[in-house]
């Protein structure tokens, strides 16, 4: 349960921590980059394992590429969603948030033991 919590307060976090250190992601309002970064969490929690199931033949063709250009679009979807929140100067940049997200998530896994061997 506490390796769930730190994965979405990590992603809940890294909005505005991509926007401080990311030319291209820029946030209008703080509160609402966090209120992106709370719904981005629970999306990632209920949403992703299932498009990853969906996924899971072309993921596994494209040595998990797709997933990390459906987790943009989650990203760029929910900033879409929240108004004054986050601008991606370009998806690649909404990209370059998910690779970092993804990064993070995975320190996480890696401190908690979760990785799968």
């Amino acid at each position: 349960m506490g390796a769930l919590f730190a994965r979405f307060v990590i992603t809940a976090a890294a909005i505005p921590l991509c926007a401080r250190f990311m030319d291209g992601v820029i946030v209008v309002d703080l509160a609402n980059a966090l209120i992106v970064g709370a719904v981005l969490g629970a999306a990632y929690t209920v949403l992703r394992p299932i498009a990853r199931l969906i996924l899971s033949v072309i993921n596994f063709c494209t040595l998990g590429l797709v997933s990390i250009f459906v987790d943009a679009w989650f990203i760029q979807l929910v900033a879409g969603y929240v108004e004054n929140s986050v601008v991606f100067e370009s998806y690649w940049w909404a990209v370059a948030v998910a690779v970092a997200i993804n990064a993070a998530r995975t320190l996480v896994d890696a401190a908690k033991g979760d990785l799968r061997k």
